[in-house]
């Protein structure tokens, strides 16, 4: 029953959020389902964009794996390593791609997206 309700409230939250999620050269537009970095379209998966959604909503802030795993796999009882596999995957298209580090690991709690370029 908690869960339920937690997963209502995240979906009213979702609601009121922009729909394009904004951080130094990286956009998502939630609506359209379509990421981009410097401009250039990055191809995601369904579960990739899921991910990267919730970690652009919390930008610089720690997000957990059981909360990325509530976020792209709502209904199903998976693996925590599909986080890893699935952050893997974007730190290869996202990241690598464009020689950058804004997919973080935060130890013994998850991941967190940051503007890398402030480390410049």
């Amino acid at each position: 029953m908690l869960v339920a309700r937690l997963r209502a409230l995240a979906r009213r939250a979702a609601a009121v959020a922009p729909p394009v999620l904004a951080g130094s050269d990286l956009s998502l537009d939630v609506a359209g389902r379509v990421c981009r970095r410097a401009g250039a379209r990055v191809e995601l998966t369904p579960r990739e964009f899921a991910v990267l959604e919730l970690l652009a909503r919390r930008a610089g802030q720690a997000v957990s794996k059981t909360d990325l795993l509530y976020h792209a796999w709502p209904d199903e009882a998976v693996d925590p390593n599909l986080v890893e596999a699935h952050v893997s995957a974007l730190r290869k298209k996202v990241d690598a791609a464009f020689h950058r580090k804004s997919l973080q690991t935060v130890r013994g709690i998850g991941y967190r997206l940051v503007d890398d370029r402030e480390r410049d």
